[in-house]
């Protein structure tokens, strides 16, 4: 569909369905190219359409894995008699736009009378770099098609109706769902002022995260765990509670992904206790073989009080001393003094020390995803804190009741509420897929 005029709104609906194959982290087979059989890419029928072109610049806009954050992740192509004669995908944040790096080292000559496709409408305000709209003025280009308007309200239609005043702009909305998908956290963060969250979890049949003998490994498989890794590199930051620590000593790093830019995400361990600082011997030696491993930043939530407690200590050991040392590991506390839950806890004490954790990472947070253990879900869950679920089901029934969403066994943070189905809260099923033999849906609220 093609439009030459402003659609203000279009783009802010919450509520929104992917096309097949893609998810809200891209174009599956971009992952895993054997997909392309069941999702072949779209359109080839009418291999020349403004709508294959955008497809092609979604896919270069999964180029830089979302390196970017937070700015969204922007793709763009120069077309020219049916061949692609530059592109360009966003860099690291403070760096250049897709535009900017599409348009770098292009004559003129090469741009008269081309095609220009970006999934994102260009920005129109001096930001870090310069206004993309200002590269379009006086280059003789045919036409500039836009795949979604941008939710920043200070560009928002902006940048499309300047297209329009030269004369090249048009709208195509074709893959607009699945770019807002892609760019999900940047689209939330503008609509909303607010963190992104994301929930992930692997489970059985029964809704099991593990066997009550505490085993997970491998409750899904090599697909899903691949894709699971994908979204690590997606977002900024990874959380888990304590206890999924000193359990599995997970690495909470990014494995079995050959892509050029990827990156480690910021691990955050959330530990009210302090049960970091007590550690074992053999607990130390696994968390820096693991967790702890050097080349990652690592933030610890602790209560203020305990912390205090342990920093201030005469008899602080080795290990205690080392942690507390580590310009890789940063430990923050929420200063206020009334009693929170679980979750609300978290975010208040991410949003008190916003600074101190840019200073710590080197740009803005965004997002995180919060991976474990089911308690520290669970209180996301029963909170409404989360933007959307990746819940990874394998078909195999495991029985227990100890790793359950809202199970009562070991409840070591609020208790949970009980809900009568008249009283339910229905999601919305945004995306689904077959992952090997798991079944992943992504679900956001209505």
């Amino acid at each position: 569909m093609l439009t030459n005029i402003s659609t203000k709104g279009r783009q802010l609906k919450m509520s929104f369905s992917l096309k097949k194959g893609f998810t809200f982290g891209g174009w599956l087979p971009h992952l895993f190219p054997n997909m392309e059989n069941i999702y072949p890419p779209l359109d080839t029928t009418i291999s020349h359409s403004d709508e294959y072109w955008l497809f092609r610049t979604f896919l270069e806009s999964m180029k830089n894995a979302s390196i970017s954050n937070p700015n969204p992740s922007v793709g763009c192509l120069i077309v020219k008699n049916n061949n692609i004669i530059s592109s360009g995908c966003t860099e690291s944040w403070g760096n250049r736009h897709a535009e900017r790096v599409a348009f770098q080292n292009i004559s003129a000559e090469d741009l008269k009378n081309s095609s220009v496709y970006i999934t994102l409408e260009p920005c129109t305000h001096q930001g870090r770099q310069p206004p993309c709209s200002e590269l379009f003025k006086n280059k003789d280009i045919g036409k500039v098609v836009v795949g979604c308007i941008d939710p920043n309200p200070v560009v928002s239609n902006q940048g499309i109706q300047s297209l329009i005043n030269l004369g090249i702009g048009q709208t195509n909305f074709f893959l607009s769902n699945e770019i807002k998908a892609w760019n999900y956290p940047f689209f939330i963060q503008q609509q909303k002022n607010k963190l992104f969250i994301a929930l992930k979890w692997a489970q059985s049949l029964d809704g099991c995260l593990a066997d009550d003998n505490d085993g997970w490994q491998w409750i899904s498989g090599e697909q899903s765990r691949t894709y699971a890794h994908w979204l690590r590199q997606k977002y900024d930051a990874i959380m888990v509670g304590i206890g999924t620590v000193l359990n599995d000593f997970p690495s909470l790093d990014i494995r079995n992904l050959n892509h050029i830019n990827q990156r480690n995400p910021l691990k955050m361990i959330y530990d009210p206790e302090g049960k970091i600082f007590s550690c074992n011997e053999e607990q130390q030696k696994k968390l820096l073989q693991k967790t702890l491993q050097k080349g990652s930043h690592k933030i610890f939530i602790v209560d203020k009080n305990i912390f205090e407690k342990f920093r201030n200590s005469k008899q602080i050991s080795i290990w205690q001393k080392n942690l507390l040392e580590n310009n890789e590991i940063e430990f923050i506390n929420y200063q206020g003094e009334n009693k929170l839950n679980t979750a609300e806890y978290i975010i208040e004490c991410l949003n008190e020390n916003n600074s101190k954790i840019l200073n710590f990472l080197g740009r803005p947070l965004q997002s995180i995803m919060i991976e474990g253990g089911h308690r520290l879900l669970s209180s996301f869950i029963q909170e409404n804190h989360f933007d959307i679920m990746h819940i990874f089901t394998a078909p195999f029934f495991l029985g227990g009741e100890k790793h359950k969403l809202f199970s009562k066994v070991k409840r070591s943070y609020q208790d949970y509420s009980i809900k009568e189905v008249k009283n339910e809260t229905r999601y919305h099923i945004a995306a689904q897929a077959l992952l090997g033999e798991d079944n992943l849906l992504e679900i956001i609220k209505k």
